[in-house]
């Protein structure tokens, strides 16, 4: 079971991800074709887009899919079965978290629905260009999470350097968690002596 609601949880998200990069690399491409010639104010567009990506997909991503992966961690024999059952939701972070990692979770959906309003509205080739550039985020998505899950449930190496569970402290099964995670690795990395 707890394998199961891993694997759903952050399938989940990597499928979410995946599946919308696809979709909008499909536009993107439009960009390659022979008859398609870029002004200069849209290479430059292009450029400053694709290096803007380039940076979220470098620090914003593997942050946030950190989180998914250590909330998955979390999910364990003696969470509710609710908790399983919603894992998607659980682990990146619409309850069940702090004030902050919620309002990023839910703040997080708002920009992307007002976002894709707006690029969904602009003009060729501009539309194309930013979904260029998404793409790339949403590659990384999926890259972080493989490679974080794979490192987490394969070698017992969280990324603990890119992010954190965001537990309340007040919760008394999942705080403890969040800090049993912390404490493990940095003893595994030697930061800490066991004692």
């Amino acid at each position: 079971c707890i394998v199961l609601s891993r694997t759903w949880g952050i399938g989940f998200w990597t499928y979410l991800l995946g599946d919308s990069a696809v979709g909008l690399a499909n536009r993107a491409k439009e960009l390659l074709h022979p008859e398609v010639a870029l002004a200069p104010k849209e290479w430059a567009g292009l450029v400053l887009v694709v290096a803007f990506f380039v940076l979220c997909a470098a620090t914003a991503m593997p942050r946030w899919s950190a989180v998914l992966v250590m909330r998955a961690r979390a999910l364990s024999g003696d969470v509710h079965c609710l908790h399983h059952f919603l894992a998607p939701a659980f682990i990146a972070g619409f309850y069940r978290a702090t004030n902050s990692r919620i309002a990023k979770a839910y703040g997080l959906v708002l920009f992307i629905a007002a976002i894709g309003v707006v690029v969904a509205n602009m003009p060729y080739p501009w539309r194309e260009i930013v979904d260029a550039g998404v793409v790339i985020n949403l590659f990384a998505g999926v890259l972080a999470l493989v490679v974080f899950s794979a490192k987490t449930f394969g070698f017992d190496r969280p990324p603990t350097a890119w992010g954190s569970c965001d537990f309340r402290s007040g919760d008394p099964l999942l705080a403890a968690r969040s800090g049993a995670i912390s404490a493990a690795t940095d003893r595994e990395q030697g930061l800490v002596s066991a004692a």
